[in-house]
């Protein structure tokens, strides 16, 4: 498979915090946030690709390795938040790598976050890099006053799959030593485990998953299965006829012309998970409880 070129340029976006009629059930947020587009990680399994404001590039050979940098996006933030919100949770890298290489120059992360400890918004961040310890004496100020979760990306711990399906992503070791000092400094912190690959990740990887990051800390774990369509489907599919041939039928049996697996499969999968994780004193979703309407007190929350 022909390996996808890197690729970054600025950008003027048009909006940057964008309003969920609905909470979003995996993040608890009311509201997303994110400092780029695209992604250079370049995962076998990322729904970012499909984004069509990526596919408005015009570089369809490299989908899957180009950011755009909001550069306007601290004005754009700091604007949104003066015309008055109502309070919400804002999950922050929900379809980007908010701490990816071009953070280094740019600083748009950090600088949302500057903005974001003047206001009343409790904060989700999602991110599989170390450098968001950079930022960590900022986080606990934001969190002092109102609250900071961090979940980090592991997918997959193993290093035969690590190294087939994620790319340019920072190693798990890396991202346990990460999950480690965020809690030592007192924040909450989790994992995703996200996407879930059927008959790759759903079995004794899941096992091993749940061993590693509760030795490392995390107070949750989430979970979500790999959801495929469009471009995102011929690129898996085609990564997969290489790697795994054995799994195309599988998978055309457990996908069809649908984007995820059949709830009967989730559902057994998460039965046992549970279990399996609860076992290791870990939640499977974010430990705290979320009165409709506004965000719990740092008194209400119940994070461990």
């Amino acid at each position: 498979m022909k390996a996808r070129k890197k690729k970054s340029e600025p950008y003027q976006a048009k909006n940057i915090l964008y309003r969920s009629e609905e909470i979003n059930p995996f993040y608890m947020s009311r509201y997303s946030l994110n400092p780029y587009r695209g992604c250079l990680v370049g995962c076998r399994y990322c729904y970012v690709q499909e984004k069509k404001h990526i596919d408005s590039t015009g570089l369809e050979e490299e989908k899957d390795r180009q950011v755009q940098i909001k550069i306007n996006a601290p004005y754009l933030l700091k604007r949104r938040l003066e015309s008055g919100l109502e309070i919400g949770l804002i999950v922050l890298g929900e379809s980007c790598e908010p701490y990816g290489e071009n953070e280094d120059e740019y600083f748009i992360t950090r600088r949302l976050l500057e903005i974001l400890q003047d206001y009343n918004f409790p904060l989700h961040i999602i991110t599989r890099s170390e450098r968001i310890l950079r930022d960590i004496e900022l986080l606990k100020k934001i969190n002092s006053k109102n609250f900071v979760c961090v979940t980090i990306s592991v997918p997959v711990v193993s290093g035969s799959l690590v190294k087939k399906l994620e790319g340019d992503s920072p190693s798990v070791h890396t991202r346990l030593r990460t999950l480690k000092a965020i809690r030592r400094h007192g924040i909450s912190a989790g994992v995703a485990v996200s996407p879930v690959l059927p008959y790759l990740t759903d079995g004794s990887e899941t096992d091993r998953i749940l061993k590693k990051v509760s030795s490392a800390g995390a107070a949750y774990a989430l979970f979500a299965p790999l959801s495929i369509k469009n471009y995102q489907r011929e690129m898996f599919f085609s990564w997969l006829k290489e790697k795994f041939p054995r799994l195309l039928e599988p998978y055309h049996r457990l996908y069809g012309e649908v984007e995820e697996p059949s709830g009967e499969y989730w559902e057994k999968f998460m039965l046992k998970t549970k279990r399996k994780a609860l076992e290791r004193n870990l939640n499977i979703e974010l430990p705290f409880e979320y009165e409709v309407g506004h965000f719990p007190s740092q008194e209400y929350l119940k994070l461990q």
